[in-house]
Order: structure tokens, then sequence, then C-alpha cells
């Protein structure tokens, strides 16, 4: 969504004109054409077009046809792509003088005046122009999200245009995005004042990376925001956790002091329950780690466990526990803190 806040002031508009002639170049001498100087009818006008681009037109009755110029603070504005300048013939030897603005910036506020004239005398019309937010970043492509490598990089991306260079933050709640081996911030920047800016991030999961999204490009003038919401679609019968999963310290049946990692999740299908160790490998049973799945007695849902007995320092890290059918599956990760000295010990995993 592109938010832009722009006001465009313009004082009240002044016209001047006024008419000098020798006598003796006067129509009494026989020497002048007949026709009329310059006159302003009504007051010049300012408007924005739906393209962005501004018009400046003041109305004139003259004849013959006269001459216009364009001046900001007092220099003649040369023709070109993003000032345009024309005079329209309305009839009745009544014109229209336009001056039209391209790719309007905050730079472009000021004074200008038109200038126009012909054999019988002269006349200016006079605008001042406020501009604000118009050097503000704006989409020149919409905000989307997509994948790459087969699903396993999610990419959320944009361009913007800025004639003042922006920067750009990137957010997920009231957190900035840091980067990190997972996920990675990039900014390029391409020709034409183009800027590209994307979030990309590895193995995207639920848990991490669903909700909303906002990139906040900013400089002098205002700023831009791209909001991405990320939704993870889980099919029908794919395993989904039922609750916040626990760390536990409890005595096992032995009299050993144990941990044990407990997860809730509803699964329809056959579910499998995997636990991962700290160092990613698959955690097999054993003297001291023991697996136990019960039925929590609501429609296909459940508690896995993991017990862990007689824990040391050497066990502390991230595990993973990972619910999967053939609908779907699901992980969640719990991390342990044990202090005390590290000593070895067996690997209670499947190589």
């Amino acid at each position: 969504m592109r938010m832009r806040t722009s006001f465009l002031g313009l004082s009240n508009a002044h016209a001047f004109c006024f008419r000098h002639v020798p006598f003796c170049e006067a129509a009494a001498c026989g020497k002048m054409p007949e026709g009329k100087a310059p006159h302003f009818p009504q007051q010049p006008v300012a408007r924005q077009n739906d393209d962005g681009s501004l018009e400046l037109e003041c109305f004139v009755d003259a004849a013959p046809t006269p001459e216009i110029k364009w001046f900001y603070d007092n220099k003649e504005i040369p023709k070109d792509n993003r000032f345009q300048q024309r005079l329209d013939n309305k009839g009745n030897d009544s014109y229209s003088a336009v001056l039209t603005i391209k790719d309007l910036a905050d730079s472009d506020a000021g004074a200008y005046r038109c200038a126009i004239v012909n054999p019988h005398g002269k006349g200016n019309a006079n605008f001042n122009l406020k501009l604000t937010g118009f050097s503000s970043p704006t989409f020149v492509e919409k905000p989307q999200i997509s994948s790459r490598d087969d699903g396993q990089v999610m990419v959320m991306e944009f361009r913007a245009k800025s004639i003042l260079k922006p920067t750009f933050v990137w957010q997920k709640g009231d957190e900035i995005v840091a980067q990190s081996d997972r996920v990675k911030v990039v900014l390029r920047e391409e020709p034409n004042q183009i800027y590209y800016s994307a979030l990309e991030i590895k193995e995207p999961t639920k848990d991490k990376d669903a909700g909303q999204f906002v990139c906040t490009a900013k400089n002098e003038s205002g700023k831009l925001t791209a909001t991405f919401t990320v939704k993870f679609e889980v099919p029908q019968g794919a395993p989904t956790f039922t609750r916040k999963p626990q760390i536990l310290q409890k005595t096992s049946d032995s009299g050993d002091p144990a941990i044990v990692f407990d997860i809730g999740y509803q699964a329809d299908r056959n579910p499998e329950v995997i636990w991962i160790n700290p160092k990613g490998k698959k955690i097999k049973e054993s003297s001291r780690i023991k697996f136990t799945t019960s039925s929590d007695g609501g429609s296909n849902t459940y508690t896995a466990t993991l017990e862990l007995k007689n824990y040391k320092a050497k066990d502390s890290g991230t595990y993973t526990c990972n619910i999967k059918n053939d609908a779907g599956e699901a992980n969640v990760e719990l991390t342990l803190n044990i202090e005390g000295p590290l000593d070895d010990g067996g690997d209670d995993s499947e190589a």
C-alpha cells in the first residue's frame, strides 16, 4: 500500500499587464496596425493532472497572436521533455498559455512567471507554488510475495522511484528485521532513480515467519510503506500444534532427575513424530531418552513427549519436534539451557 502526503499550495496568483507605446509610434501616427495589447480577463490557475504532472495556465486576450515565455525565479525555462509549453487559440483573439511540469519534485516550488508580448504591449502572469511530498518515494512495481528454489526461499519484494536517495527499513511488528544465515535483506539501485528492495527468507516456517512484514522507504520529502502479510495454508488433515510447547522438570520412574519436552498437536492419517537434537540428527531412544505419544481425548489430538534423564550441560541447545503425515508436516523448536561443565557422553542420535 502506498502512503503519500502531498500538498500543492498556490498563493493568490496575480496577473499584471501594462502597455507603453511611444506617441510617435502610436496608431495616431498611422504606423501601428490595429490590434490590442495582451489583457488577462481572469486569474491564472494551477492544477495537478491524473498522471501526476502539474499545469500552470493563464488566459489572455491579444491581437495579433502574442509570443510567450515562461520564467522560474527570473530565469527563462527551456522547452524539454519535463517542461512543456503551448499556446492554444480559443477564438476571438482569446488564448490559453500552458506550462506543463512532469515528474514533479519539491525543488520545483517557487515563483513562476508567464510573459506575453505582441506589438501593442506585454503582460505578466505570476504563480507562487508551494510543493510538499512530491519527492517522496513512489511505487513503480507493486509489492509481491514469491518463492524460488522449489519453495525453499520466500521473497518479499518491490521497486520504488525516489528522486532523493532513500533509506529502507524492514520490520516485523515492532522489531527491525536483522540479517542472518536464514534472512537476507537486499537493496539495489537501478537506472532512472529506481530502487529494488527485497527480504529473502530461507526455509520459512509458520512459527517464525507468519505475520505482517513492513518495509518503509523514506527520504527528506516523505515516505512509502510496503506491507506484506505472510500466511501459511495448512492442508486438511496436516499436523497442527494445539498449544504452546513446554519444557518441564520431573523425576523419572527410576528416580533420576529428568527434563521432559511436552508437545500438543492434532493430526490424522497416521502422523509420525521425529525428534531432532541440536546437532541436527534424529534422536533415538536409549537408557537416557524415552519417547511417548498419547491421546488427549479430543478428535485426533495427541501429546508427544521426549524424556531426557540425567541431563548435563552438553545437552543444551535447540531441539526440534517434527510431526508429519501424507498431508503435510509441522515443526516446533524448544531451546534447553543447562548450566554446568561440559563433559563427554554418548550421542543419543542416529548417524
